[in-house]
């Protein structure tokens, strides 16, 4: 097995390229890819400084003649995500859970925070780092749920 320094942790990994396609592959199982083509993805990456990377990976996806439809969203998907995690490694973790958190917007529960946590560790996250990330998502859906009960009637 190969293996490199994770330049954000400093943790040893391998094959970056699978776990990040794996990752996209846990989002695109969501309804993520309404939200890829929305403005408020859009907002999202301007907010964040991405919007010209994700535009740049969405136009070389929608080159690649195989790629159509979806395809080109998921492929699309996977560079920025590749993208991100290579030039930004110390705010990959957060502009992840960002993201996360801006998708799930009114819909957090149903996220499946532990297998994107799985592949986070893969990637070379410490658990103490995703735990932190991801306490957020964690306050997120506490409130959505404790806002869900209290306009049930009893």
């Amino acid at each position: 097995m190969t293996g490199y320094k994770n330049p954000g942790t400093g943790t040893m990994f391998h094959d970056t390229e699978k776990t990040i396609k794996d990752l996209a592959a846990g989002l695109w199982a969501l309804p993520i890819g309404d939200y890829l083509s929305s403005e408020n993805f859009l907002l999202f990456c301007r907010h964040h400084d991405l919007a010209d990377i994700w535009r740049e990976y969405l136009d070389l996806s929608h080159d690649i003649p195989h790629l159509y439809g979806s395809a080109v969203i998921k492929n699309t998907l996977v560079l920025f995500l590749h993208h991100i995690f290579h030039s930004r490694p110390k705010d990959f973790l957060t502009l992840f859970t960002l993201l996360l958190m801006d998708f799930y917007e009114g819909n957090i529960s149903d996220l499946p925070v532990g297998d994107l946590k799985k592949d986070l560790v893969l990637l070379g996250y410490s658990d103490q780092e995703i735990e932190y990330e991801f306490s957020s998502i964690a306050a997120k859906k506490k409130e959505t749920l404790d806002r869900g009960t209290k306009n049930c009637p009893d």
